[in-house]
């Protein structure tokens, strides 16, 4: 489109767009060809495959194969400058995000990057192909798909705007109250003006759902200290949490 050229800079496409008004880089980063590599070994644990197992041990490490050779992860983000801060909200690009504990992670801080990451499309085409149990293994590869367009998006951003620590936040992670997943549509439609479907292949629901599934959206910003929602979540049992509830945290966050 007039206004709007492509450059492949390392693998990732940059996509330059009309200037903004509110306070984000015209541009939007895109990593497209994230190097990676399933090992069948390593993950057979996690989908519960011992050695022994023979005849299920081999259609596991076919099918990490397949996925290997089709399987696309990609991540986007776009840096943007912080407008304004007050104790609840965070404004970038004139999109008006609304979380308290956002507004006090960030402190005095005038940049995030608005990001979302995804395993990518490419392996629907082995579902039709698959008993359950291999579907139960499919998933697995695709969350781990995920991980590596996530860790590529921390990395490219680290590396290129010199940030040695970076935090993150996601509408809908941790307790109702830390940032509200209707807050998606204000990522999806505001800040990315409604390109992530064409840029990366992900479409939000109308029910805030991410498709594909092993997505994942929020914004990363420069931290001095780690920080993880999980530790203003109180559901337990969480098989995705990454650290334990931490009442004094909850309590300085002003959370109810």
């Amino acid at each position: 489109p007039p206004g709007r050229r492509r450059l492949q800079l390392r693998g990732i496409g940059v996509l330059y767009g009309k200037p903004d008004q509110g306070g984000c880089m015209s541009e939007y980063m895109v990593l497209d060809s994230i190097p990676f590599r399933l090992n069948a070994a390593e993950l057979a644990k996690r989908v519960y495959l011992a050695e022994e197992d023979g005849e299920l041990r081999r259609s596991w490490e076919s099918l990490v194969e397949r996925v290997n050779a089709i399987g696309r992860p990609r991540a986007v983000y776009r840096d943007c400058t912080v407008d304004a801060v007050t104790a609840d909200t965070v404004t970038v690009a004139g999109v008006t995000l609304k979380s308290r504990v956002l507004a006090a992670q960030l402190g005095g801080r005038r940049r995030l990057f608005a990001c979302c990451a995804t395993c990518g499309r490419e392996t629907a085409e082995l579902e039709e192909s698959l008993d359950p149990l291999e579907q139960f293994w499919l998933e697995e590869l695709r969350m781990e798909l995920l991980h590596h367009a996530s860790a590529a998006l921390r990395r490219e951003i680290m590396s290129r705007f010199g940030i040695p620590r970076l935090a993150g936040m996601a509408p809908g992670s941790g307790d109702a109250g830390v940032w509200p997943l209707q807050e998606q549509t204000k990522l999806f439609d505001g800040i990315f003006g409604g390109r992530i479907p064409e840029l990366i292949g992900v479409e939000l629901t109308d029910s805030l759902l991410m498709v594909p599934c092993k997505s994942t959206s929020g914004v990363l910003f420069a931290a001095e200290h780690d920080f993880a929602t999980c530790r203003l979540c109180r559901r337990e049992n969480c098989p995705g949490r990454r650290a334990p509830f931490d009442p004094e945290q909850w309590n300085r966050s002003g959370l109810e």
